[in-house]
């Protein structure tokens, strides 16, 4: 087994190496220099557009123009979240998990069944606990009444997502936490402008997440 993971590490060394002497294998000099770009004597290409792009931002009396921070923001993540200056309010938001695997998803949810909150995520429309056919939205205890509850939706999926637009997921109010790894589908047919959210996320190194990948799957 040690010999296995040892293997399984230094292939994935290997491949980081390649992929490492390939990206700096593009020319990066004319982006290498932490002084202002517009002080080159003899920018290159790309510094030529830059500035270019640059000079075309300035208004004719040669200030620079400001843009609003929401203009290269979705429209659907503007209008449905809410931006990060704003002190969180739980009575009126629903937090968004961004799951990604073997990030500490599984950590995550658990702190929050601890805490007695309520989740949607895939476990809730499990046919074993009898409410995957549920017409009407509810949350419930799936395995004992002191045990962590869960509401009756799948937000694993896209089909699950827009399943529980339909059941008013957001708007009952019943979730404290919804997970799922279709982030940018969920904010966008979850939330509205009346029902916004917050996004939660955890990152983990590359190279650890996919050694941890690579076992799971040989288990799973």
């Amino acid at each position: 087994m040690v010999n296995r993971r040892r293997s399984a590490e230094a292939a994935l060394l290997i491949g980081c190496c390649i992929l490492a002497s390939v990206l700096f294998s593009f020319d990066l000099t004319p982006f290498n220099n932490h002084e202002d770009p517009s002080l080159s004597s003899s920018p290159a290409p790309e510094l030529q557009r830059y500035l270019l792009a640059k000079a075309k931002r300035r208004t004719p009396k040669g200030s620079i123009k400001t843009t609003s921070s929401s203009a290269s923001v979705r429209s659907w993540a503007n209008n449905h979240l809410e931006p990060v200056t704003v002190t969180p309010d739980p009575s009126r938001e629903t937090v968004l998990f961004w799951h990604i695997p073997k990030s500490g998803g599984t950590t995550t949810k658990a702190i929050y069944e601890c805490l007695h909150q309520t989740l949607a995520s895939r476990v809730g429309s499990l046919p074993k606990f009898g409410h995957d056919k549920d017409e009407e939205i509810v949350a419930f205890h799936p395995w004992r009444d002191n045990g962590p509850t869960y509401v009756n939706v799948d937000t694993s999926s896209p089909e699950g997502i827009l399943h529980a637009e339909e059941m008013g997921l957001v708007p009952s109010g019943l979730a404290d936490l919804i997970v799922t790894g279709y982030i940018g589908f969920a904010i966008e047919h979850l939330y509205d402008d009346a029902h916004k959210g917050r996004v939660l996320v955890t990152f983990r190194h590359p190279v650890e997440r996919l050694v941890s990948k690579f076992y799971y799957l040989q288990t799973a």
